[in-house]
């Protein structure tokens, strides 16, 4: 992320322009892919760069129809507790939300205040055994001196009543608030890979301050893997 014009930030850029957005300057994101050496890895780049068996990245407003699921959305207790809580990066996306040198940091319940305290807005992390908190940060430059952080309460084994469609019942729903807005995700754990550490998720995001919906899968992969 420090040096984009490098030999190897290029390289990198080159081989994985299929992964998302050809011109996206978050090709820092991409280099994640070279550290992936598993045969189950490996599938999986076959799968998103020549096989096509996951959809290019697209922007869509209308939410997919989880209750049509042959099997209902993973449970969180799938992925150890000590696994999850720390940090992760995103490598695959198939939104417009992959922004250059992003990381999500997952905090248990139960977490001490004085290794991480809560936002002034939350209400339920970290006293409620059954509550995570979510930390976002990116920037919107390789070489920007700001980073951006956003933080999010997440509710296990609860879903928001949307109806775009009407809401199948989710792994987990999400708050946030960020500049004065709030935003409301329900997450759909699809997939965990214990081999590599890997999650896909599905989530179906509601920005009510402008009456926005966001439908979105992501892949994330914890940053030590």
């Amino acid at each position: 992320c420090q040096k984009p014009n490098s030999t190897a930030m290029k390289e990198s850029a080159k081989h994985y322009r299929h992964v998302q957005h050809p011109e996206d300057p978050a090709f820092c994101q991409y280099q994640s892919f070279d550290r992936l050496k598993t045969a189950t890895a490996l599938d999986f780049l076959e799968c998103i760069g020549r096989s096509g068996c996951i959809a290019p990245a697209k922007y869509s407003d209308i939410c997919v129809d989880m209750n049509n699921l042959d099997v209902p959305a993973l449970p969180l207790n799938i992925i150890p507790k000590n696994v999850l809580n720390g940090k992760w990066r995103k490598v695959f996306t198939t939104g417009w939300d992959l922004w250059p040198c992003q990381w999500t940091e997952f905090w248990a319940p139960q977490t001490s205040e004085e290794e991480q305290s809560p936002d002034s807005w939350m209400t339920e992390w970290p006293h409620n055994p059954n509550v995570w908190r979510m930390d976002l940060y990116w920037k919107n430059a390789n070489d920007a001196y700001f980073t951006f952080h956003m933080d999010n309460e997440m509710y296990v084994g609860d879903t928001w009543n949307f109806n775009n469609p009407k809401s199948a019942p989710a792994t987990l729903r999400t708050r946030a608030i960020m500049w004065s807005t709030e935003a409301h995700e329900n997450w759909y754990l699809l997939d965990w890979t214990e081999e590599w550490n890997t999650m896909m998720i599905y989530y179906c995001a509601y920005t009510s301050a402008v009456n926005r919906f966001d439908s979105i899968t992501m892949v994330l992969q914890r940053d030590d893997s």
